[in-house]
């Protein structure tokens, strides 16, 4: 299964209990791919705060309402999200743990990205 997929499946069962919204795990997924490639933008350009109100917090802004927009156009599909579901609900429990397991790698590591900065 995409990794992708996965992670929005998986704030999926954390934030949408009842099955009806999916905006709260669009905006999850959206908020942790924003912060890893802010992360990245942030240390490969020299950001200053003279320069942050420039052009950088524009590209920042468009970067994040992009990433948001895509989610939002991927995941509100319902074809699409019941695929998710229904491979991810038959999928066995050595995948699931390992899976699982990269998530929770993946969510540490954006963590602690933000604490490195």
């Amino acid at each position: 299964m995409n990794p992708y997929y996965y992670l929005f499946y998986r704030l999926n069962q954390f934030f949408n209990k009842e099955n009806n919204n999916e905006w709260g795990p669009i905006f999850g997924i959206s908020v942790f791919l924003g912060w890893n490639l802010v992360i990245v933008y942030i240390t490969i350009l020299p950001i200053t705060e003279a320069n942050y109100n420039g052009a950088f917090k524009t590209i920042f802004i468009i970067i994040l309402a992009l990433i948001f927009l895509v989610n939002s156009i991927l995941f509100l599909n319902k074809k699409r999200l019941k695929e998710i579901m229904d491979y991810s609900n038959k999928e066995s429990k050595s995948a699931r743990k390992l899976y699982g397991s990269y998530i929770i790698i993946y969510i540490l590591i954006s963590f602690g990205l933000i604490f490195y900065i």
